[in-house]
């Protein structure tokens, strides 16, 4: 069996991987029950089976970079399953994108109504997270700044960089281009706040 002091030092370990705090959790109990069956089954001491245990899991937690945009480490599982959670965020925001820019096109004058409620959206729930103090202001300017928003950023650029070489009225084209990345960057960025006020992880 494992007892406190032995605990404590896998807890130890897994801290210095920066995991989040339930996958932490899940991986300790994982940890335990290898340990434990190493134990019973190889009659090994704990030290012994505690370092097998780590050498079987070194893959997953690898120190990696969280993303090409990031400067922060994670452990690869940590990062395998934000990139997954990235995914379904991005497919969430396109087709709520298109949803609204099909809305637009029927309905152009509702733009400003669009911006208006997207805007009070995005200033509800940081306020929600402030005042119940799921969020600092360090988080709020990572999220700002979180990878998802500045890759849209990057392509926004480089589209509407591109837009002299093919049309004239430039005024009239960038009006329409920009819409769908505001869209974007504002789906995206209401459910970081969301995620952030269940307490999931989408920071890196």
């Amino acid at each position: 069996m494992i007892n406190t002091a032995q605990e404590t030092e896998i807890i130890q370990y897994l801290l210095s991987k920066k995991l989040d705090q339930k996958l932490l959790l899940e991986i300790k109990d994982h940890f335990i029950l290898q340990i434990t069956n190493l134990m019973e089954e190889h009659n090994t001491g704990f030290q012994e089976a505690f370092l097998q245990t780590k050498m079987n899991w070194s893959y997953e937690l690898e120190m990696i970079k969280a993303d090409l945009l990031s400067t922060r480490k994670i452990s690869r599982i940590e990062k395998d399953i934000l990139q997954n959670r990235f995914r379904k965020m991005t497919g969430y925001a396109l087709l709520s994108c298109v949803c609204f820019l099909i809305v637009l096109y029927i309905k152009p004058d509702l733009y400003n109504e669009v911006q208006i409620v997207a805007f009070a959206i995005i200033f509800g729930l940081s306020g929600y997270n402030f005042i119940f103090r799921k969020m600092k202001l360090y988080h709020y300017t990572q999220i700002s700044f979180h990878p998802l928003l500045l890759k849209n950023l990057l392509v926004g650029l480089l589209v509407i960089g591109c837009t002299p070489f093919f049309f004239q009225d430039l005024k009239m084209v960038l009006s329409v281009m920009i819409k769908p990345f505001f869209l974007f960057a504002t789906a995206v960025q209401i459910q970081l706040l969301y995620w952030n006020t269940k307490k999931v992880n989408v920071l890196i």
